[in-house]
């Protein structure tokens, strides 16, 4: 009893941490072994996003130029200003930069483990079903074949304000409010090191995501581009729109440690086509590309309490 409130203090104070620290989730920490019933793992990653779709989008809109925009009272819509909203949709749809991410996991038995990770904000719970490979401890096999499974992660997002590279002053200009809602199915397979993954694993696997994003642009001192065409200006009509779009990955990662303590480092790779956003003015921005996901970090284990063997 003593034991299982020690972890339930332990999964507490974890989540306060990861709240107190937006990117989707998509570092591949997990191998294809889930943990055995009332195993514990826990620990955190440094996760690089890399996107070609935000970085080509970025080049055009200034980060500066919104910032010396945001001073004035009005702006007049114009291609400029169209490159800053481009730069803010594509941005938020994969951001470029890095994030810390904190996770933990539960082995439930018969096969089955239990996960939550925050990524800078971004909030994900997720399930995982062992196919194939023993699932017991070090301490109770020698099994040293290769493991499979498959998992479901639901991950969701609401972007605030982003005080990344001073996004929220263009944030605020534009009256951007977002949020996301992401489904992931992760097929994985490892090798262990060692009986069980004693000392570590090498895993790879495919993941296939499907992202729901909804969002409104509704500034409040951008006004259309020709003041003469009215006696007043007239302020650029506010977006509401809502989209999805699929999203297809490869992974590999390398755990090495021993019992208790692993460092890790895995390497992910997607390809997505965003489809067309609206922006203001009546434009559209039309995305695809691939993003490159590198990550590193440390995890701790938890061993379930050996049984003890006597008289009754």
């Amino acid at each position: 009893m003593k034991d299982q409130f020690l972890k339930l203090q332990l999964l507490l104070l974890l989540l306060l941490v990861a709240f107190s620290s937006c990117t989707p989730s998509r570092s591949m920490l997990n191998s294809g072994k889930v943990l055995p019933k009332n195993q514990v793992r826990f620990g955190e990653n440094y996760t690089f996003n890399i996107s070609s779709a935000p970085i080509a989008q970025s080049i055009k809109g200034s980060v500066a130029l919104s910032n010396d925009l945001s001073q004035s009272d009005t702006i007049y819509y114009d291609e400029q200003i169209k490159n800053i909203n481009s730069a803010l949709i594509a941005y938020c749809l994969d951001p470029i930069g890095s994030t810390n991410d904190f996770y933990f996991r539960y082995g439930l038995g018969h096969h089955l483990d239990l996960g939550y990770k925050n990524s800078g904000g971004a909030n994900a719970f997720d399930i995982q079903y062992q196919f194939l490979g023993s699932n017991k401890t070090f301490n109770e096999s020698e099994y040293k074949g290769m493991y499979g499974s498959i998992g479901a992660q639901y991950a969701w997002q609401n972007y605030r304000f982003l005080k990344i590279y001073k996004f929220d002053k263009m944030q605020q200009l534009f009256g951007l409010e977002m949020s996301r809602q992401e489904i992931s199915v992760p097929v994985i397979f490892s090798k262990p090191f060692g009986p069980e993954e004693r000392v570590g694993c090498l895993s790879f696997g495919i993941v296939y995501s499907h992202s729901f994003i909804k969002y409104k642009l509704e500034p409040k001192k951008i006004y259309e581009l020709d003041p003469s065409a009215h006696i007043s200006p007239e302020l650029l009509a506010p977006v509401d729109a809502k989209r999805n779009f699929s999203t297809y990955g490869t992974f590999i990662n390398l755990k090495i440690g021993k019992k208790f303590i692993f460092f890790n480092v895995s390497l992910a790779a997607y390809y997505q086509n965003y489809g067309s956003y609206p922006l203001l003015g009546g434009e559209k921005i039309n995305l695809q590309g691939v993003s490159i996901v590198p990550s590193y970090g440390i995890q701790f284990n938890i061993l379930p309490k050996k049984k003890k063997e006597g008289n009754f």
